[in-house]
């Protein structure tokens, strides 16, 4: 029965002994648990922009370079035969940056949630080649109304339903 005693006043030394060192590593197990459950629940409820998803947010478009792909109307098609050659830079301080083809140049906007319109556009006066799609660009982006954003491609609506201006990010 001493024995008995001795042993169990030993596991109970031991325990005093070594308890603390556990419960701290098992602490220490717990709360890295814990903090990595927290980052990826946060990594999972950050949003994340869809590009498929039709977007209207300006800070989407400014800041970035745009060649124009593509003009549709509901009389005609024009296919842009060099998108690098019809680029369009909105600058954060309202400003824009065009290049029409063999000519550059440029002016002010207005952006706001799904809404754009260019002011006056100034360009150089180089003679382009006879294919250059210049006038129409020009012509267009003057009348532009509103925009937005979807499948990662820009695209500037003109009033009335009377066509639709398409553009990819460039590189």
């Amino acid at each position: 029965s001493e024995f008995r005693v001795f042993r169990g006043q030993r596991k109970a030394e031991i325990l005093r002994e070594f308890y603390p060192a556990i419960l701290e590593k098992l602490m220490k197990h717990i709360f890295t648990a814990l903090a990595l459950g927290i980052v990826l629940l946060g990594c999972a409820m950050s949003p994340q922009i869809d590009q498929n998803k039709r977007s209207t947010a300006p800070e989407m478009v400014v800041g970035k370079t745009w060649q124009w792909v593509a003009t549709v109307t509901p009389v005609e098609k024009i296919t842009v035969t060099a998108p690098d050659r019809y680029t369009i830079r909105l600058q954060q301080d309202g400003r824009v940056q065009v290049r029409f083809d063999c000519n550059r140049g440029g002016g002010s906007y207005e952006i706001a949630t799904g809404k754009l319109s260019f002011g006056p556009l100034m360009a150089t006066r180089m003679a382009c080649p006879p294919s250059t799609q210049d006038v129409q660009f020009s012509r267009d982006l003057q009348r532009v109304s509103s925009f937005f954003l979807e499948g990662g491609q820009l695209y500037l609506e003109l009033p009335v339903d009377s066509g639709t201006m398409r553009f990819r990010q460039m590189d």
